[in-house]
């Protein structure tokens, strides 16, 4: 529920794209398109699996955000990533054709999914994966008691992205939107992003990152939010609940263009 920008090794709903998009098809060799790269995060992760051999194109409307993720250098183990400004929300350049087109949170903040998808697959080599993690908003969080703060920064969250445009809902509704383009689904699931007991919350520092977009769009006030103390109060909530807390779904949906 977060742009990528800043947030990857706060996010621990990133933990899971290993995983995800490990089972993309992405092989030694591939050509990837990483769309929406933001930090580059992603980007590195598939020009790992793409090897030396590889080649990762990604690209973001974000100039920040570009010369933030070509900052993190090159890996020899790692195919060559190369960072192209471009919006999804228009015509793409001409990037030529790839094994596979991957994205992470970006096609819930788009105008046109549609529109963006049949240009992703006009990208897309005979064979070709599209594999994408998109998230929606759920009857969440929950644990083995009521969590108020924690209901509370979630409906915080969710409300920003919605303020912003973002489609809240785009997690049940991806496999119908790229079966409507043809393609193949070839792996389709969901995992819950999970705040375990014993380890340290995401969610003090996922707030200050997000804070910024909840008072631009009055989502609520820095004195509802009490940041110098939120910490606190969320560990105290924790402690009275104890036990794992569910915070969020991520969904993955990787499909095949027909040859």
């Amino acid at each position: 529920m977060s742009h990528e920008n800043g947030s990857a090794n706060v996010n621990p709903a990133n933990a899971c794209s290993g995983r995800f998009f490990g089972d993309a098809g992405i092989g030694p060799g591939s050509r990837v398109l990483d769309v929406g790269c933001g930090n580059g995060d992603l980007s590195r992760l598939v020009a790992r699996l793409a090897g030396p051999r590889g080649e990762v194109v990604a690209i973001d409307r974000s100039e920040a955000a570009l010369s933030t993720a070509s900052a993190a250098g090159a890996d020899p183990e790692a195919a060559p990533i190369h960072y192209r400004t471009a919006d999804l929300s228009g015509e793409l350049p001409n990037l030529g054709r790839f094994d596979a087109i991957v994205g992470r949170r970006v096609l819930m903040y788009l105008p046109d999914i549609s529109a963006t998808l049949a240009r992703l697959v006009a990208l897309a080599a005979p064979g070709a994966m599209l594999a994408f993690q998109e998230h929606a908003r759920g009857q969440l969080p929950f644990g083995l008691d009521a969590l108020p703060l924690h209901c509370r920064l979630y409906d915080w969250m969710w409300d920003t992205v919605a303020a912003e445009g973002g489609d809240v809902t785009l997690g049940y509704g991806l496999v119908e939107q790229m079966e409507a383009k043809g393609l193949a689904i070839v792996h389709a699931r969901s995992e819950g992003v999970l705040v375990q007991p014993g380890t340290p919350s995401f969610l003090p520092t996922l707030t200050r990152i997000m804070l910024p977009r909840f008072l631009e769009h009055g989502v609520t006030t820095a004195e509802e939010v009490e940041l110098d103390t939120l910490a606190r109060r969320i560990e105290d909530e924790r402690g009275r609940v104890g036990g794992t807390i569910v915070w969020d779904q991520a969904f993955f949906v990787a499909a095949r263009v027909r040859s």
